[in-house]
This record gives structure tokens, C-alpha cells and sequence, in this order.
């Protein structure tokens, strides 16, 4: 969008009559005639020389400041009589500034006479006496107007004055003083350079200074901003103040805030506000200008002078259109879509069309197809969004969008998504995070009108063993333990098979929910030379979100078992009998069968641990047990190694490395050729 074209500070004759008309500028009784010429002043004589014989004296006590535009300033001149006689003299004061001639005209001393009233100080202040041996104090002040030809921020004013004798031809004292007049000063703390249409509002503080020793009664605190604008005062307690503007027709409809009621500065007063600006949905993309002024009233007849800086430049970006996501807290890594909602508001008084811009990003996920997006159609049906998969400095994105949607006016138009990670045999057992990027682009897809970004938890399946055997006797009493299934996250799993693999000449019985014990058969492995068995925990595949199922469990070893240390895997596989399995698990724990029972070592014949085995989630391309196994020695064990297993291939190299105790593997399960991943 164009930038709109900045205006000028000086306020129109159009501008004041607006002002007056809303109470913005109050009047007050000074009018000076910018370029009248001075007036011709008769001739007079000047005084002679200054006489040698007085005996008088002056001391001027000058103000250090002045305020242009501002209230009078009070200082006091004094004549001592150091003589025997009393003496009559004339008091002749002048103030002047070399910044403009013309600016003479608005520079006024004024006395105090004997009545108490302040009278102008044409040339001298007259009728003065002083005794003998005494002084005698004159009231004076000083007052500075504004001039059109003044415009120096601080400019100096000489006030010189002399003592006269009576007939005033003679100057028996003098003096002169230099008098700094000062502007009104406005700073802007924290000048704002960009915003959101419709977004958060810019916070900024707005300091109005008064460096002067004059009051001034005349000064609006103002702040000119566009008409689509709105503004808030911060008040002492910290609550915010809503300001309503004026519009100001000649100015495109620009809005005038007043910052103050009060039009008074006192001597040496800060007047700070903090404020923040906000922008409405009807708003226009592009730079905006926003004056804070302070306005000088110089009466009905001139323009009031405005202090502060040209314009801030703003920025705008967006639009009225507003952006809330109600991300998943977790989806669970190759577990089932979770749905959530994109909302786009708008604040507008038209509908408007938009793209809605997805983007999934994870660090891990290195390949196309490890994260899906889905949207509802108006049909009912879910439907694929599509991704481009590009991998970026910081992780792997999955890019869509959803095109020509549209949000009517003043109202709110809600996206119905889903969101999953995929089984991947190659990562199925990783969790971590996925970032959610989404963004309101027009139509052109030019302009990012909101946006949001959103971490979304990827959790793995957990599997834990709790009260593991660790020897056993062939024909021994079977050790019971624990295994549990946990699902932490917000998907739901329908492709889960709760698996024990072991040494074939093993046994295994389940307890059902009555307490009685049902016998599992084991399903040999098909690879050539395997020597094992898996047994299937439960035909139920389904793993609700947020659920952990336990299954209390006891094996035991047959007569025929051979003596030495086998290992017992416990695993959730993914994707049974599917082309890519995935199982995830931890490390098979080790089982030491023993010719003779070790007492003290658990439930019969068969030894015992009570900790718990937990799944480290880490992800590796090899299948089986660790061929060292892994031995709990406290509460909770994080076993690591080998805890996403993918293919027969995998697993039997593992088993190999085993000294082929793992020789069989789980080739029944994952007889197929390992898929490959970018």
C-alpha cells in the first residue's frame, strides 16, 4: 500500500477552528500583529553622562528565565542612597532580543505602582525617591510573547536599566542583565516505528517540559493520530483511561486527542503521559504519522504555535484480521491425527478473503511424509493438506495452505485441522517437539496480516518393566513382573501389539481381570536358525490417549532351557505385520538361568529385581536385545541402546552381535525389507 504523505506542523486556519469549536485551544489575551511596524516615538533627549557627584546606587535582581509564550516573571531592581540628602531619580528599564527586531513587539516590562496595579513600562518608571541613607525596592516583570519571526528555541533577552537623576538628562547608575527565553519543550520517549493492525497496541511516552520560571496557562497537550487509530492514558493507579478524539475534517478525518484538561504549566514543570496507541481493523497497510504536540493559544484571531517533533512514522502491517490457534498439546509418534481449531477474527466492516499459511517444522523428522496436517472440508470429510517438505537452517518444514477462505465482516471464520506424526520406522521412537508456524496472508499472499507460532509436544510410546527376573532354573517356579504400556500423549494408537520376546524354551501366562492365569502361546521367529518365540500380550491393538495399560505377567523356563544368560525383550511394536514396523521399547533385560535356585532372589526358584526397566526414547536402525544387556540397579533404569527397531534385516545382525543367543531375533514380526529414509 502507498505511504500516506506527512503533513505539516503548522496548523491551518481551518485547524483552529476546529480546535476552538471543541474546546481544544482556550483563548487567551494576546494578539500581536506579526509584521506591524514599530511605532514612531517622539524624540527625546538622551541623558548625559553619567555625573560623578551621586551618591546612588543599582542592583538588579533579573530573572535567570523567561517563558516564551508563558506568564510574567518577577524581579525586583533596588537603589541605595548612600548620600546625606534625599534624592528623586527615574528608573528607565528596556528589554530586547538581537533573534528578530520584530520579535521586540511581544517583549513587555512591566512596575508595580503605589496602588498595587501593574502598569507597562514605557521608558522609565517615574516619581521615584529614596531617602538618605536608605534604598528603595521597584517591583518589576518581564513577559515574552510568541512571534511568527521568534523561532530560535532559546534566545537571549538583554534587560538594561539606569538610574536617572530627576529631569532625567543624567545616568547615575546602570546595568545590564541577560535573560534566557525558553520554549516550551515536547520529547517523545520510546517512538514506536511499527504496528499490528488490529494487534497489541505501542506503548510510548509522551514528555511535555516547562524550563522557565513563567507560568503558562495556555498550553493544549495533544496528539494527532489517523482516524482509525485509538489511544489509552496510563493513570496513576496504572489502570488505562480510553481517550475519545475529535476529528479534524481538513486533516482527512486524523483524530485530535487531548492528553490533559489542563491548559497550566507551571515553572520548571514535567508533564509526562504514558500512552499506547492501537490501530483498528479498517486501518490501511503502509507508514502513518502521529503528531504529539503542545499548542500555544494566542488568541481567537491567531493560529496557536505548536511545539514537538514534525511526525513519528509508524509502520503498519497486518490488517484487521486477528489470528487465535488452539494448537494439540502433544501428538503421540505414529499415533492417530489430533484435531484442533485456527481462528481468524475481523474487526473489519467488509468480509475479506485470505490464505491461511501452515508450517511444521522438527528437527529430527528428515524425511517427506513424517508429519501430516488435515483439514475438515464443508462436505464433513477430512482431507489431506498439502505439504512441501524443505529442509531449512533450523529443522525440517512441512509447508500447505489453505486458500480463498473468508472472514465476514465483525466476525470470525474457524478452520478445523488435525495434526500427526506418521509411523516411520526410522523415528517412531523419538520424541521432541513440532513447531507450528501458521499465518493470515492476503489474497495475493503478498502481506502477512497475522500470525502465530505454537510448540506442539511429539511423544513416543513408553514402555516399563517393573520386577524383572534376573536368574531363573529350567522347570522352576515362574517369576511374575510387570509390563506397562504408556501412552502420554493426546493421539490415540489403533496398530499397537504388546510383545515379550524370549528363548523358545520358555513360558508365559497373563493374569486376567479375575486374577486367574491364561497361557500364552509363543509365535516362533521365521528367520532361518532363530531360536526364539514371541508372545502376543493381547489381541487388542488399541492404546486410548492418555492411557497406560499393565499387564501382569509370569515366565518361566522349560527343562530343556539352556544354561546361561538369555535376555527377555519387552516391546510395543507399531505397524504389525505392515510392510515398516517399528517397535519400541527399552533394552531386552538380561535372565541368567542357573542350574540350582539362588536364594533370596526373587518369587520360587526364579530370582526377582523390583525396579523398573524404562524406554529411553532414542531411535536406531538395529533390532533385538543388546547383547550385554542392560542390569537394573535403581528405582527407575532409562535403558538405552536399542529402542525404535525397524526390519528383520536390523534384527538379526543385533542377534548375531549377541553370540547367537538372540539369533532368531523378531523376524516374525518384521519380515520385510527395511524402508529407507532420506
Amino acid at each position: 500500500m502507498p505511504a500516506r504523505r506527512s503533513r505539516s506542523t503548522v496548523l491551518t486556519a481551518a485547524t483552529l477552528g476546529v480546535l476552538l469549536a471543541t474546546g481544544a485551544v482556550v483563548a487567551s489575551p494576546a494578539a500581536y500583529a506579526a509584521d506591524a511596524p514599530a511605532a514612531t516615538a517622539t524624540a527625546t533627549a538622551e541623558p548625559t553622562a553619567k555625573a560623578t557627584a551621586d551618591k546612588l546606587s543599582l542592583q538588579v535582581d533579573a530573572p535567570a528565565t523567561v517563558g516564551r509564550g508563558g506568564g510574567p516573571v518577577e524581579f525586583t531592581e533596588t537603589v541605595t542612597n548612600s548620600g546625606t540628602a534625599d534624592a528623586s531619580f527615574k528608573l528607565r528599564v528596556k528589554a530586547a532580543t538581537d533573534a528578530s527586531p520584530l520579535a521586540n513587539q511581544v517583549i513587555k516590562v512591566e512596575y508595580r505602582d503605589t496602588d498595587g496595579a501593574w502598569k507597562p513600562v514605557t521608558d522609565t518608571v517615574p516619581g521615584l525617591t529614596v531617602a538618605a541613607g536608605a534604598t528603595r525596592t521597584v517591583q518589576l516583570r518581564l513577559t515574552t510573547g510568541l512571534h511568527s519571526y521568534w523561532t530560535d528555541r532559546v534566545s537571549t533577552v538583554k534587560l538594561s536599566s539606569a538610574v536617572l537623576d530627576a529631569t532625567g538628562s543624567t545616568v547615575l547608575a546602570e546595568s545590564t542583565k541577560d535573560v534566557s527565553a525558553e520554549y516550551v519543550t515536547l520529547e517523545v520517549g520510546n517512538a514506536p516505528t511499527t504496528a499490528v493492525i488490529g494487534g497489541a497496541p505501542v506503548e510510548f511516552d509522551v514528555t511535555i517540559k516547562n524550563p522557565s520560571a513563567s507560568r503558562f496557562t495556555n498550553v493544549s497537550k495533544v496528539l494527532e493520530a489517523d482516524k482509525s487509530s485509538t489511544l489509552q492514558m496510563q493513570k496513576a493507579d496504572g489502570s488505562w483511561q480510553t481517550l475519545t478524539g475529535t476529528s479534524l475534517p481538513h486533516a482527512g478525518g486524523d483524530l485530535l486527542y487531548q492528553l490533559a484538561d489542563d491548559q497550566n504549566l507551571a515553572p520548571g514543570e514535567t508533564f509526562t503521559r504514558h500512552l499506547r496507541l492501537g490501530f483498528t481493523g479498517d486501518a490501511k497497510i503502509g507508514t502513518t504519522y502521529v503528531h504529539p504536540w503542545a499548542l500555544l493559544d494566542q488568541g481567537s484571531n491567531y493560529s496557536p504555535v505548536s511545539v514537538g517533533p514534525q511526525y513519528i512514522a509508524i509502520n503498519l502491517t497486518g490488517s484487521a484480521l486477528g489470528l487465535s490457534v488452539q494448537e494439540p498439546a502433544s501428538i503421540g509418534n505414529g499415533g492417530k491425527p489430533v484435531e484442533f481449531t485456527e481462528t481468524v477474527t475481523n474487526a473489519g466492516s467488509s468480509d475479506a478473503p485470505f490464505n491461511l499459511k501452515l508450517d511444521a517444522s522438527n528437527p529430527n523428522a528428515r524425511s517427506d511424509g513424517r508429519i501430516a496436517l488435515e483439514s475438515l472440508d464443508a462436505d464433513g470429510n477430512w482431507k489431506p493438506v498439502g505439504l512441501t517438505f524443505k529442509q531449512q537452517p533450523d529443522g525440517f518444514h512441512f509447508i500447505g495452505s489453505l486458500n480463498d477462505v473468508t472472514v465476514p465482516a465483525h466476525g470470525a471464520k474457524t478452520v478445523q485441522l488435525r495434526l500427526a506424526a506418521p509411523l516411520n520406522n526410522d523415528w517412531a521412537g523419538q520424541s521432541g517437539t513440532v513447531k507450528l508456524a501458521s499465518a493470515v496472508l492476503d489474497r495475493t499472499g503478498q502481506y502477512v496480516l497475522a500470525e502465530s507460532t505454537k510448540d506442539v509436544a511429539l511423544k513416543a510410546l513408553d514402555v516399563q518393566t517393573k520386577g524383572a527376573p534376573t536368574t531363573a532354573v529350567p522347570g522352576g517356579t515362574p517369576a511374575e513382573f510387570d509390563i506397562s504400556f504408556i501412552n502420554s500423549s493426546a493421539s490415540a494408537y489403533d496398530n499397537v501389539s504388546p510383545i515379550v520376546q524370549t528363548d523358545r524354551r520358555s513360558t508365559l501366562q497373563v493374569q486376567k481381570a479375575d486374577g486367574s492365569w491364561e497361557n500364552v502361546t509363543g509365535v516362533p521367529t521365521s528367520q532361518p536358525g532363530a531360536d526364539q518365540v514371541v508372545y502376543h500380550l493381547t489381541a487388542d491393538k488399541n492404546l486410548p490417549a492418555s492411557t497406560t495399560v499393565t499387564k501382569h505377567v509370569r515366565l518361566g523356563f522349560t527343562d530343556g532351557a539352556p544354561i546361561g544368560r538369555t535376555y527377555v525383550n519387552t516391546w510395543a511394536v507399531l505397524g504389525e505385520n505392515t510392510d515398516f514396523p517399528a517397535s519400541v521399547g527399552p533394552q531386552g533385560f538380561p535372565v541368567d538361568v542357573t542350574s540350582t535356585p539362588v536364594s533370596g532372589t526373587g518369587k520360587g526358584a526364579a530370582g526377582g529385581d523390583t525396579t523398573a526397566v524404562k524406554a529411553g526414547l532414542t531411535s536406531t536402525s538395529g533390532g533385538g536385545s543388546d547383547a550385554t544387556g542392560t542390569d537394573s540397579t535403581t528405582d527407575t533404569q532409562s535403558a538405552g541402546g536399542s529402542l525404535a527397531h525397524t526390519g528383520s534385516d536390523g534384527m538379526l545382525a543385533a542377534a548375531a552381535a549377541a553370540a547367537g543367543l538372540l539369533a532368531s531375533g523378531i523376524a516374525a514380526l518384521f519380515f520385510a525389507r527395511r524402508r529407507r529414509s532420506a
